[in-house]
């Protein structure tokens, strides 16, 4: 049975074909607003997967690797569909804000699944939502640390309570970091922020799971093949590239998190790294006032692994100053016997 042409307005293309053209969601006083669209359509049946990259305008690497597998990837040798979306909150990629559009002061990654009446923000949201991550069974959110973030590389995936789904998206997660996970369920102390793309998606049956590496506006190589790779693995799993996927050993998977703080103002100095474990107790640095005497020692209140250092160097009572996993090894991982498509 032949297969079908793929349609997302008038965005048409055929098995064994690759297209690419924008979407408009809103318009503002100096034009439209439109979302960057890619549609690989393989030349054999399978999966759709959608890629969604620049959530947050200025976490490049994530954006970087949706842009290189659209522009690479040949749908000749692909089962199924990828929908890549290269940059999904194009205000913010142009204005290069961090968190928060410059539009309407909202975040992307908060509002989902949108509204048809909203801003524009919230229309992002809303196009997403009702015409693209329908046609998808998959979908992966590429982040990184936004510019005042240094941060370690992971992923997550949010508990549904459906077995099926949830057995797919925590094996897409660990496929996808090359190091610690993360399962977030309500009522736990890694309950998820409400309005993030990912949880959404899974609260409507998507396997949809968050990748996150690059840190403070950066675009390392390193971190771009980080997101290329795991997402080449989860295509893999799915079926819809050649090849087994690779297993990753030694993992880590989050239990809970916290944060660290200043109480007092002054110049920061921190003697510790991102990715370092700390111990309980332990000295993390020094906040000086303008003289260069110390007012502040911080230390570390739990045992922990640094995912998130603020890169600010001035700090004020409250600010904070690290985010930390509470981490344990991941049991043993096999594939499921079966993948849901």
């Amino acid at each position: 049975m032949p297969r079908d042409a793929l349609r997302i307005r008038d965005l048409v293309v055929e098995p064994g074909v690759k297209r690419r053209g924008f979407l408009t969601v809103g318009e503002t006083g100096a034009g439209p607003v439109e979302l960057p669209v890619v549609l690989v359509h393989g030349a054999r049946p399978g999966p759709t997967l959608c890629l969604t990259g620049g959530t947050h305008g200025t976490e490049y690497p994530g954006q970087t690797a949706v842009r290189t597998l659209a522009r690479e990837l040949d749908p000749a040798g692909l089962a199924g569909t990828v929908i890549a979306i290269p940059v999904l909150n194009m205000p913010m990629f142009a204005a290069r804000t961090a968190f928060l559009s410059p539009i309407d002061g909202l975040n992307l990654n908060r509002v989902a699944p949108g509204r048809p009446d909203g801003t524009l923000t919230e229309l992002i949201a809303h196009t997403l939502f009702s015409e693209i991550l329908p046609l998808a069974t998959h979908h992966i959110d590429c982040h990184g640390g936004d510019l005042t973030e240094l941060l370690w590389p992971y992923s997550a995936y949010r508990l549904t309570g459906k077995p099926e789904l949830d057995e797919l998206g925590t094996a897409m997660a660990r496929l996808y970091t090359p190091g610690i996970f993360a399962l977030f369920r309500e009522g736990t102390p890694l309950t998820l922020t409400s309005g993030t793309i990912t949880s959404e998606a899974a609260k409507r049956g998507i396997a949809s799971i968050l990748g996150e590496c690059g840190s403070a506006g950066g675009l390392d190589p390193g971190d771009v093949r980080t997101h290329l790779d795991g997402i080449a693995n989860v295509m893999r799993f799915i079926g819809m590239l050649p090849g087994p996927p690779v297993i990753r050993e030694r993992q880590l998977v989050g239990t809970g998190q916290f944060v660290v703080q200043a109480r007092r103002g002054g110049l920061l100095r921190l003697s510790v790294g991102i990715g370092e474990t700390i111990e309980e107790g332990q000295e993390l640095g020094e906040v000086w006032d303008v003289f260069g005497d110390p007012v502040e020692t911080l230390r570390a209140p739990a045992r922990g692994l640094i995912r998130i250092i603020w890169t600010h160097k001035v700090v004020s009572s409250g600010d904070l100053v690290l985010k930390c996993w509470t981490t344990e090894p991941a049991p043993p991982f096999a594939l499921p016997n079966q993948v849901p498509r």
